[in-house]
């Protein structure tokens, strides 16, 4: 229950919140989902989710590092962004994805990190983490490095950051690694969309026992605030906008209730950039989901899995990470799962739901 008192004050009684734990759910989620007006069976629990979903996937490990996900998805010919260094226990790894790669010293890395014309933008985040934790946006401009989380711009000491030990985000584990890349120019429709953040779509596969191939269950957009700059980190103050899967077609986009940082939830509108959510269509939606589909069917221990995807400039999609037991408050807070039959079946086929 240790998740259940880090999470943020709901204002249920003691009595509700009992209610809500018998069967299955963390008092959050009552609000996320309100389920003072909807019906919880049609909604997957956080029990259902943390125990029972953990063990769908022979192999969940295979998700947690972006290494061997992005060596997986290079294999099979998807393009990925530019790996610039990878960094662990104070060794630093550059392009290990070429066949150029070298073991470099924290001054040859800021050289080449300056390197280049105008301002430079990079991402650095965890090897293995996720949820956007402890991303950042890393510029090169006038001279000096800047980190960027948020709202928040100020000067950064690359040197030491290249120098620290970064502790395992596991206990007993190994030091954890880091990885540096390349930013990627997402596409027009999504630049349109919030200019400052990676605005990602979340794919949500499943692939029933005996079906030939996965299929998608559902899908979000997921719109960066200037609240969560550089990510479209939902949890952070980021809006999750549910997608068609037939069509591509937007819905209407929801803040988390409540760890989202404006008065108003619910948006027809961007509430920064002002663009059109509701009844806008993704570009290129057949594209990117026979992307998704081509990964996912590619995988023969793969029965489930959350798929973000960014279209860059030049409209292709490209998978920036997964997770085999993929967060589903950003999906069921536009209506539970185990409404949809198709989803029912399969947590069903999975022994997930009786």
């Amino acid at each position: 229950m240790k998740r259940e008192w880090k999470a943020a004050p709901t204002g249920l009684s003691l009595g509700r919140k009992l209610n809500m734990w018998r069967r299955g759910f963390f008092a959050e989620s009552h609000t996320i989902y309100d389920l003072a007006q909807n019906n919880p069976d049609d909604y997957l629990s956080d029990y259902q989710h943390f125990v029972g979903c953990s063990r769908i996937n022979a192999w969940n490990e295979f998700y947690a590092h972006k290494m061997v996900l992005r060596s997986f998805l290079l294999a099979i010919g998807l393009r990925q962004a530019n790996t610039v260094a990878l960094i662990l226990d104070r060794r630093i790894l550059v392009y290990p994805y070429t066949g150029n790669a070298s073991y470099v010293g924290p001054a040859d890395m800021a050289e080449l990190l300056r390197s280049g014309e105008g301002e430079r933008k990079f991402i650095v985040k965890p090897e293995d983490g996720g949820c956007g934790e402890d991303i950042f946006l890393l510029m090169y401009r006038d001279g000096q490095f800047l980190r960027q989380r948020g709202r928040s711009v100020e000067p950064f000491d690359l040197m030491a950051f290249l120098g620290e030990r970064k502790k395992s985000r596991r206990k007993g584990r190994p030091p954890s690694a880091t990885l540096i890349e390349e930013r990627l120019q997402q596409g027009p429709f999504w630049a349109e969309l919030f200019p400052d953040s990676a605005n990602t779509i979340r794919v949500f596969t499943m692939w029933h026992p005996g079906d030939p191939a996965p299929f998608v269950a559902r899908a979000v957009q997921r719109i960066g605030t200037a609240d969560t700059v550089p990510t479209d980190n939902w949890s952070g103050g980021g809006i999750s906008v549910p997608i068609d899967p037939a069509t591509g077609r937007l819905g209407l986009g929801r803040m988390h209730p409540l760890r989202g940082r404006r008065p108003e939830q619910r948006f027809e509108r961007h509430p920064d950039s002002g663009a059109r959510l509701t009844g806008a269509v993704v570009p290129g939606w057949g594209q990117i989901v026979a992307t998704v589909l081509r990964a996912a069917g590619s995988l023969p221990f793969n029965r489930i899995g959350g798929w973000d995807v960014l279209v860059d400039a030049s409209g292709t999609p490209i998978i920036l990470e997964a997770n085999g037991n993929s967060d589903v408050n950003l999906l069921q807070v536009h209506g539970g799962l185990l409404a949809e039959p198709r989803i029912r079946r399969f947590y069903q086929a999975l022994e997930v739901v009786p």
